[in-house]
């Protein structure tokens, strides 16, 4: 790293001097800067330390070394990349997000650290952590100006001495991959349990969650009850509106029947516009509250697609699991579906009289 001041970069220069017009304290952090001498000497101090280049060259991540104001004094040749330089030595005196081109950090003339921006951002929290003595490590996710992408960045941080005076040891990885692999794999675990137009779980989630309820309830002998739910002439809404608002009925079926539901229950789509919930540490006579309640809710409801209002009653049937007789779910879901069909007919009924 060159130690001439020829090499500092202008807007570092301008921030010089600026100093004189800054207060001491901004929105978080002080904004004060040491001078081009101080920095130099600071550098040629870090530069002869041999340890300190064969180990900073050692490293993949970008490593710096920040003194009490928060400016770099010493970096690896990592800096070239992370700060899209020409050379190593144009971060001397920038402080990190000034390096990275945060947008925040050009908001104010303390420039990184001294933004309201900067009291949430765990890479300024982690450097004022460590120049109080104390190591850290955060993440944080940095937006840039001129249309470079975002960053997600682990940083740590470890105070140290030098000739009796505190510096950070400020050390930054690129997670930005490894985030946007978590979502993916987040995104494919949320399609294998979802049903993708009502986000609700799908059959094959259902069943996991009904089977470790079994175990639970022979374990201690808690009850729990199963609801089977049919649209009421849902081949009358797709025939007469078509596909498309059969598809909105059924989404907003599905958040009438979770607005009546608990936290603890599970609702999942069973195929086509049939729905399935699971109600844990439920009896009979408390399943049929929540199924009448919910064929209620629909009686009451009347969905607004397009200019159509569009009736949207269904019919619910109950089964609670029976310790003694029942071999699996399948036993539970038939009895229910049995009701529900049941039901159906009553409904049916009642409505052609």
């Amino acid at each position: 790293m060159k130690k001439n001041k020829d090499f500092l970069p202008l807007n570092v220069e301008n921030h010089m001097l600026d100093t004189q017009d800054l207060e001491s304290s901004t929105e978080f952090a002080s904004a004060e800067r040491s001078s081009v001498e101080e920095l130099i000497r600071q550098n040629k101090e870090w530069s002869a330390q041999q340890s300190t280049q064969v180990l900073s060259d050692a490293i993949p991540d970008l490593l710096l070394i920040l003194n009490q104001n928060r400016q770099i004094v010493y970096s690896n040749g990592n800096c070239v990349k992370f700060g899209r330089l020409e050379n190593a030595s144009e971060c001397l005196g920038l402080r990190p997000g000034e390096l990275l081109n945060c947008k925040h950090a050009f908001e104010s003339k303390g420039g990184c650290g001294t933004t309201k921006f900067c009291s949430t951002c765990g890479a300024a929290k982690a450097i004022l952590e460590s120049l109080n003595g104390k190591k850290d490590v955060e993440e944080c996710k940095i937006d840039r100006r001129n249309d470079q992408s975002m960053m997600e960045l682990r940083v740590w941080t470890t105070p140290v001495q030098l000739s009796g005076e505190q510096f950070s040891v400020f050390t930054v990885h690129d997670i930005s991959i490894e985030k946007e692999h978590a979502r993916l794999l987040e995104r494919v675990q949320k399609l294998a349990i979802l049903d993708p137009l009502t986000e609700v779980f799908n059959r094959r989630a259902f069943f996991e969650a009904a089977n470790r309820e079994i175990i639970r309830a022979v374990r201690y002998h808690n009850p729990f009850s199963i609801i089977m739910v049919d649209l009421d002439r849902f081949k009358m809404i797709n025939d007469t509106y078509g596909h498309p608002a059969g598809d909105a009925v059924i989404k907003e079926i599905t958040r009438l029947i979770q607005r009546n539901l608990r936290e603890i229950d599970t609702l999942a789509r069973y195929g086509g516009d049939e729905f399935i919930i699971l109600l844990p540490e439920t009896g009979l006579v408390g399943g049929q509250k929540v199924a009448d309640r919910i064929m209620q809710a629909s009686d009451e409801d009347v969905y607004l697609y397009k200019d159509f209002e569009i009736p949207m009653s269904f019919s619910a049937g109950i089964a609670e699991y029976q310790f003694e007789l029942d071999h699996d779910i399948d036993d539970v879901i038939s009895r229910a579906d049995k009701e529900l069909y049941q039901i159906k007919s009553k409904r049916r009924q009642i409505h052609i009289d």
